[in-house]
């Protein structure tokens, strides 16, 4: 008999997890690709794992055996799945003129006209959200759809017992990833759901109010030896090591991690939580190191002495996104704001829940949940409104993901006798930011190195210029991609083609031999074909084909129609 693995903070043997949630996803259709394994000192490991058929679909591990990062990337995939996070950024439509689904995420959503917006919640929830009422009907609709309804999907609060629809677009909007989880038992996917969410809320408190944190005790660390093991090795390497309690006085179970890179003076903060100490601290250590083998520390800085960049926004989203944004001199000083504690908020797993809830109410708020098992697995997704939010409330004015609706009707309306000076009037007016990406801006996942893959905002402007026939905004565009590209890629000179044709149109210099000399006559003649418009976009995909001849995208939306039977399978019965 095979020798079984238990975990702190675990329901099941990793054994057992790891083959439950192999075999869910090999039924479900997936073939899950174990790449990147790392192991950069003893007792901390990472993997990247994804599925063969569509590797846009994908997560990480990480933890203190490989046992245990698998269950960790397993875990998350199908999380990602259940909680339908793999497709939150895409369009999941064939054709916007189809007749629509009767439910987009969940049979259980609620559809609303955008109008009645604020039936979905209740007045105190709004008063947080919106206390400005600025938000407006448009604000709340999904990318995900070319549907003219609010979607709001049910969540209960878990003081109140209340249901509320958070439409999808506040949740993708202002959460992101932020309070999804899988387990082995919905209670333990709900205990790590939300210490996730005190993690990051901790975190953001200490960037904000330039907090400095206890030093744990070295007789408290060398309780641990998997940790004491993985210290000791990264100090050998030239790497410190700083453990702190980021409990903020043993109110909250959260641990930080900041390591030192001595010969360059740059330093990375990690957190973690966990109810249970051991637990929170192994999990910050491996996070810290996730996805990096030592002389390869992206993401390191040195500190800094501007307060208000530490406690910016977009520093604080930084800090979610990969934890790399800046820190203050004063977090890594001795001037601790608290005494260290050695918290213990452990107990049963439906203990530890109940702990964890008590806080969130003693805080003034509640504890929102949606639960899904419909792979065999239960997920959820956890809300906790003035604590989990990763993004300002006024994002959804200010700069709503769903502006890409507008975007991708402009892309949709793309033929050659449509009326471009139009259209290129309507992409101005969105406001969008020169380096943003097209593809993710409309909701379509690209293959790897496509023409759409790697159009960028100011690419668009100058193909729609150009078919406008808008020579002087078509030469300023393409100067303002180069800054984007490399001038000696394939594209980069192609680039380079059209500014070096469109110059010598504009100061009406006929020597058109000079393009041919320079860049050769095949792409001289087809530059001028585009300049012309006898071709538009360099003969690329254009309006439904963008995503219909994306390999990539149509598979994500066989995936996403499989997941759609299964959630209607699970909600049927």
């Amino acid at each position: 008999m095979s020798e079984l693995t238990y975990i702190k903070g675990k329901d099941a043997c990793l054994e057992t997890s790891i083959e439950r949630m192999q075999s869910i996803l090999k039924d479900a259709g997936f073939d899950i690709v174990e790449a990147s394994w790392l192991n950069p000192v003893p007792n901390v490991y990472s993997v990247h794992i994804y599925d063969r058929n569509c590797p846009g679909l994908f997560t990480n591990g990480k933890g203190t055996s490989r046992k245990a990062t698998l269950a960790s990337a397993l875990g998350e995939f199908i999380e990602r799945l259940s909680t339908n996070y793999f497709f939150s950024d895409y369009w999941l439509e064939n054709d916007r003129h189809e007749t629509k689904q009767t439910w987009l995420y969940y049979p259980n959503e609620k559809q609303v006209d955008p109008v009645e917006f604020r039936s979905c919640l209740p007045e105190h929830l709004w008063t947080f959200y919106d206390a400005d009422q600025a938000y407006q009907p448009e604000d709340l609709l999904s990318l995900n759809d070319s549907n003219q309804v609010v979607r709001g999907l049910p969540l209960v609060a878990e003081h109140s017992r209340q249901t509320a629809y958070f439409p999808m677009s506040l949740l993708s909007n202002l959460y992101a990833s932020n309070g999804l989880s899988a387990g082995n038992t919905l209670l333990e996917a709900q205990v790590q759901g939300l210490s996730e969410v005190f993690e990051r809320w901790v975190k953001n408190k200490i960037m904000r109010e330039n907090l400095c944190l206890p030093e744990v005790p070295q007789t408290i660390i060398g309780q641990f030896n998997t940790v004491v093991q993985a210290i000791e090795s990264l100090k050998q390497e030239g790497i410190e090591v700083s453990v702190r309690d980021a409990s903020l006085g043993g109110h909250y179970p959260v641990i930080n991690v900041t390591l030192f890179e001595q010969k360059s003076g740059r330093c990375f903060a990690s957190f973690g939580a966990h109810p249970i100490f051991e637990v929170a601290l192994e999990r910050t250590l491996t996070e810290s190191l996730q996805g990096r083998q030592l002389g390869q520390l992206d993401g390191f800085q040195t500190p800094v002495f501007d307060e208000q960049a530490v406690a910016e926004d977009e520093n604080i989203e930084n800090h979610f996104i990969d934890s790399s944004g800046l820190i203050h001199a004063r977090f890594i000083s001795q001037e601790a704001d608290f005494e260290f504690h050695h918290w213990d908020f452990s107990g049963s797993t439906q203990q530890q829940w109940e702990q964890l809830v008590k806080l969130v109410v003693d805080l003034g708020s509640d504890v929102y949940v949606a639960a899904y098992e419909h792979y065999d697995l239960p997920a959820c997704r956890i809300i906790v409104p003035g604590l989990s939010e990763i993004y300002p409330c006024q994002e959804l004015v200010e700069s709503n993901q769903n502006i890409g609706r507008e975007l991708r009707e402009i892309v949709l309306s793309i033929h050659p006798d449509c009326d471009f000076a139009e259209l290129l009037e309507w992409f101005d007016s969105l406001g969008l930011s020169e380096h943003q990406g097209i593809a993710s801006l409309v909701g379509l996942m690209p293959d790897p190195g496509s023409y759409w893959g790697q159009m960028k905002v100011s690419d668009f402007r100058f193909w729609l210029a150009l078919a406008a026939k808008d020579y002087e905004t078509a030469l300023d565009s393409i100067q303002e991609s180069l800054f984007f590209i490399d001038p000696t890629s394939e594209w980069g000179t192609r680039y380079k083609a059209f500014e070096f044709s469109l110059e010598m149109l504009i100061n009406e210099q006929a020597c058109s031999f000079s393009a041919e000399q320079l860049f050769g006559t095949e792409l001289a003649q087809k530059v001028w074909l585009n300049i012309q418009g006898e071709e538009l976009f360099f003969g690329e995909p254009l309006a439904l084909d963008v995503f219909k001849q994306s390999d990539r995208h149509q598979q994500l939306l066989k995936i996403y129609n499989k997941v759609r039977e299964v959630k209607q399978a699970w909600f049927n019965d």
